[in-house]
């Protein structure tokens, strides 16, 4: 199996990702096209073809938090089409990212409550409940340890739990504060 086919099989993955963490259709397609093109020049870094999911969402989020860190846009590079037409060319048709996602958003409350997060905590929910990674995996896509990651991880679940109540009481869902887990 190609590179490419490798990163395509992935490109929901990377997109919907993408899509949480910058919450703006144009940036989360400059963040996957950007990941595509560092996974393609860095190919010979890949240890494991079992672990392309991972190699490729660490490749994204070291790229978004770089991005993060240096507080500016990511840069616009110039990318021979060719070079990308096999990855965003399906069936005859380019691949419609947006059309593919939108199956799989969760519902906007919840949206909003994961938006609310800081970005570490975006990030461990995004990676471990979202995608379903392992947590090594996310350990080491975020190069930290298992004590953060579990810190982090409980940290952002109770934000999201104690969001989400306060939103189905004001709708009018659930029980009183016993139901409530802390």
């Amino acid at each position: 199996m190609n590179m490419e086919t490798l990163i395509e099989d992935h490109l929901d993955s990377l997109w919907y990702t993408a899509l949480r963490l910058t919450r703006h259709k144009e940036e989360a397609e400059d963040l996957v096209q950007d990941t595509c093109m560092k996974a393609l020049i860095h190919r010979d870094t890949l240890q494991s073809r079992s672990k392309v999911k991972a190699w490729l969402l660490k490749i994204l989020m070291n790229t978004f938090l770089n991005h993060q860190r240096k507080d500016k846009k990511l840069i616009q590079q110039d990318i021979d089409e060719d070079f990308l037409e096999p990855i965003f060319y399906k069936n005859g048709h380019y691949f419609d990212m947006e059309e593919e996602i939108f199956s799989k958003v969760l519902d906007d409350e919840v949206q909003k409550a994961i938006d609310q997060l800081s970005v570490d905590f975006k990030a461990v929910i995004l990676l471990v409940d979202i995608e379903g990674l392992a947590y090594r995996e996310v350990e080491d896509i975020l190069e930290i340890s298992s004590g953060t990651l579990a810190s982090r991880l409980y940290r952002a679940r109770r934000l999201l739990r104690t969001s989400l109540y306060d939103y189905a009481q004001a709708h009018g869902f659930g029980g009183g504060e016993e139901n409530v887990v802390s």
